[in-house]
């Protein structure tokens, strides 16, 4: 009898031990919140074994919990899947827009990025394969020659930021965000330029595209491209029909005043993992 039931109780401790040892990997929230800086030597400061170098090339090894600086041009964050997390957690008490100004209290603002570029000479950066949530912000590109390609940016107040010129943002599927993407400006009067964005999902957003709040329509604004001549983007939102079925609606996504998805898709372009 003895022996039994110590063999019970030893397969309760395991058990136990078992349980904590799975969540200590599928919960890697729990742990400490930190903000990494990909240096302009190309270290990694504070070291994390979530990361993995090799050249101008970062891949991601596990789930990160923290924020990302990134100081270093020409580079490569390939997310293999995982996911960088952040600390906002969908509920906030402040009532700051973005792009209605600065006069906004700011005071109870969650201020976190997800990737945030460090200067004006940080460029040429790929952002591929990583799926980034829980943020005020997922990615700020305010730089040039950045291509943001195949994520799944979600669950933020601001999906993406764009305000820098000569960017690419392709096959991402943006979701669950309050706003999916944000078209904001360097300095006054200069939005950004030359952005191709097409083959990416807006899904679910609480508003798909913003833009800084204007009294007016700025008719001399350049109107950007939604599609490749083509394809476009996928809309949840979009009523229109697809009577060819050919995947693609048989009238344009009407975004805003100047712009037009020509050639929204009908379906949700799957993400590659």
């Amino acid at each position: 009898m003895k022996k039994t039931w110590i063999l019970i109780f030893s397969i309760i401790v395991l058990a136990i031990i078992t349980v904590v040892f799975l969540d200590s990997f599928s919960n890697p929230i729990q742990e400490e919140y930190k903000i990494f800086r990909i240096q302009y030597d190309g270290s990694i400061s504070p070291h994390t074994n979530s990361i993995q170098r090799n050249g101008n090339m970062y891949t991601f090894t596990n789930d990160l919990y923290g924020q990302i600086i990134v100081e270093a041009s020409d580079i490569i964050i390939d997310g293999s899947g995982y996911t960088l997390h952040g600390q906002y957690n969908g509920t906030r008490t402040d009532s700051w827009v973005v792009g209605q100004g600065p006069e906004q209290n700011t005071s109870s603002i969650p201020w976190t990025i997800g990737i945030d570029l460090a200067g004006k000479d940080c460029k040429n950066l790929m952002i591929t394969n990583l799926k980034i949530k829980n943020f005020y912000i997922g990615i700020y590109l305010w730089t040039s020659n950045n291509t943001i390609d195949n994520n799944i940016i979600s669950d933020s107040i601001v999906g993406v930021l764009l305000s820098g010129d000569n960017n690419c943002l392709i096959r991402n599927f943006i979701s669950d965000n309050e706003e999916g993407i944000f078209f904001g400006v360097n300095t006054p009067g200069n939005e950004p330029l030359n952005i191709l964005m097409n083959l990416n999902s807006f899904v679910d957003n609480e508003v798909q595209f913003s833009g800084c709040f204007c009294e007016g329509t700025n008719t001399e604004e350049a109107i950007h491209t939604w599609d490749d001549g083509s394809r476009g983007n996928y809309w949840s939102d979009y009523k229109g029909t697809d009577e060819d079925n050919d995947g693609i609606g048989d009238t344009p996504y009407v975004i805003d005043f100047l712009n037009q998805d020509r050639f929204p898709l009908m379906e949700p372009i799957r993400i590659e993992k």
